[in-house]
């Protein structure tokens, strides 16, 4: 993806999915680490010209459900890629009747030679100031409990008996485990540092409350245009696309009405005059967060 932007969505998400920097890195955070070669440099242009095939794939995910769409995303990556063989996802693991949990994609990788465990997340925290948490924009999710769940818990799911029997059942009796993580981390105003184990090739954004947004110096005029991003769009750089624009005073008043009243965080995006995102922030109620555990 490096110097490239795709015109379709979809085809901008696939290769953000595929090839954008990780969240995090660290201990059992390495990525799947796939190779933005000629095959896919090739695929992807086609896609942009036609996604008919691509989006025929993903079907209709609901809007809002990120992680399904994040993960069908790399279901059509692992099935395409010529160094990839995917084998199962979403494989549940049975201990008689009960769920003992489910592995999100499983394969054959062609350089590591060797069967390839991949748990996958898509998350966006922000900054609490004057704390070391990172809060998802609903207040119900943390960085540090999610990577502990998905490093100490998710990965290590074949260590389960049951797992190892599912795992053989597909002809898997050896593999390596690793999480992918993307997504996005906003910083608030005050100097804030970047928690553990981010990785600085994704740098932080953003976040401010509603009244200090509204005081910025680069609000909605003709250099920029700030738009309100939908929650299905969240993943790749944004694109405003013909006749979409939302004026400044739209945009405004949905802010005053949306957060003015204690309403969930908005996403927006600074375009550029050819539409695309040129900055990324959150735009929270004066009072986020309103509740810290």
């Amino acid at each position: 993806m490096p110097g490239r932007f795709y015109r379709d969505p979809f085809v901008r998400d696939l290769a953000w999915a595929g090839f954008s920097p990780l969240l995090m890195q660290g201990p059992g955070l390495q990525g799947a680490g796939l190779a933005f070669n000629d095959f896919w440099c090739d695929h992807l242009d086609r896609l942009d010209a036609d996604a008919g095939e691509l989006r025929d794939f993903l079907g209709d995910t609901p809007d809002g459900r990120l992680g399904l769409y994040y993960e069908r995303l790399w279901h059509y990556l692992l099935s395409r890629d010529p160094d990839s063989e995917l084998l199962a996802h979403n494989l549940r693991v049975q201990d008689g009747r009960r769920t003992v949990g489910e592995f999100d994609c499983i394969y054959w990788c062609r350089r590591r030679k060797t069967h390839v465990h991949l748990e996958l997340a898509v998350k966006f925290y922000l900054g609490v100031p004057g704390s070391p948490l990172w809060l998802g924009p609903g207040q119900r999710d943390r960085l540090d409990e999610k990577l502990h769940h998905l490093t100490a818990h998710q990965s290590r799911l074949g260590e389960h008996p049951a797992a190892r029997d599912t795992l053989r059942g597909i002809g898997v009796e050896h593999w390596v485990s690793l999480v992918d993580i993307k997504g996005y981390l906003f910083a608030p105003q005050a100097p804030h540092p970047a928690p553990d184990y981010h990785n600085p090739h994704n740098p932080l954004r953003a976040w401010y409350h509603l009244s200090q947004f509204m005081q910025l110096d680069a609000l909605p005029g003709d250099a920029w245009s700030w738009q309100t991003i939908p929650r299905h769009r969240w993943l790749s750089p944004y694109l405003v696309e013909g006749g979409r624009e939302q004026s400044a005073q739209d945009l405004l008043e949905l802010l005053e009405n949306q957060l003015g009243t204690g309403g969930r965080p908005l996403q927006l995006a600074a375009c550029g005059p050819d539409g695309r995102e040129q900055r990324r922030c959150f735009v929270t109620p004066d009072d986020w967060p309103s509740v810290i555990e």
